[in-house]
């Protein structure tokens, strides 16, 4: 009787066993930022120049960078550093002088920044006494220095360590009214995004140097490209791509 009754139920199917669906691996800030340069390398190589750029989330400390220790010709991108140095000695700066030199890329204003602050060897020398060793100053805009030595620079400056809070303010406020250089890393940010730079071009090369702020990541963008063929379009075209890896590791965070 049991025996019929057991074979009267129905029969229930055995679980399938359960397949974990592996997570997927996180993501690296720095390979997404690595990838971006080496696209904008890409477009480096295209144009036959020579690309340094570096980039440093200075929200989470992490860093990419192609050619960063070689040393490039950065124009009036110096203006930025000469201006720095000039609020750094003086609770009083040269308002109008430092607006000029920054904002109108005007080379008088630029020589005259630098005369004040003693000359270009005074500021190479306190340069190498703040152990910024690979940037050098020279007079008509004739200054060199590597994206990684940029970089750290504005590090110091976005971080509070290279000026009082009050002159930081003065300078970052400064940086961000700069318009010259829309096609760089200007274009290559959201619109609504602050950029706090200096930029400049001649001839066969460009750069830019700033700070972004995107999606609560302070992301300081170095982008200086030398010996490069085509228009200026083209060029701008290689530091906007530095300032779209920036943007895409910030939005990759969370």
């Amino acid at each position: 009787m049991i025996g019929l009754l057991l074979a009267a139920l129905p029969l229930v199917p055995t679980p399938a066993p359960l397949i974990s669906t592996p997570a997927p691996a996180p993501i690296s800030e720095r390979a997404v930022l690595q990838n971006g340069i080496d696209a904008a390398q890409a477009r480096a190589s295209a144009l036959g120049g020579t690309l340094g750029v570096t980039i440093i989330d200075a929200t989470t400390g992490a860093s990419a960078m192609s050619n960063g220790d070689t040393n490039l010709p950065i124009g009036s991108v110096q203006n930025l550093v000469v201006a720095a140095l000039t609020y750094r000695e003086s609770e009083t700066p040269p308002q109008e002088v430092v607006s000029r030199a920054l904002l109108e890329d005007d080379e008088a204003a630029a020589r005259e920044l630098i005369g004040l602050s003693g000359g270009a060897e005074a500021l190479n020398t306190e340069l190498r006494a703040l152990a910024f060793d690979a940037i050098f100053i020279a007079p008509r805009d004739g200054g060199y220095a590597s994206s990684n030595a940029l970089a750290r620079f504005l590090t110091a400056l976005a971080g509070g360590e290279f000026l009082p809070p009050a002159q930081t303010k003065g300078m970052l406020d400064m940086l961000a009214r700069v318009q010259i250089g829309a096609g760089r890393l200007r274009a290559g940010l959201p619109p609504s995004v602050r950029l706090e730079h200096a930029t400049a071009a001649a001839n066969d090369g460009v750069a830019d140097a700033g700070i972004a702020y995107i999606n609560g990541h302070t992301m300081i963008v170095v982008a200086m490209l030398h010996n490069a063929r085509g228009s200026d379009a083209d060029r701008d075209v290689v530091i906007a791509a530095a300032a779209q890896a920036a943007t895409a590791a910030a939005r990759a965070m969370p």
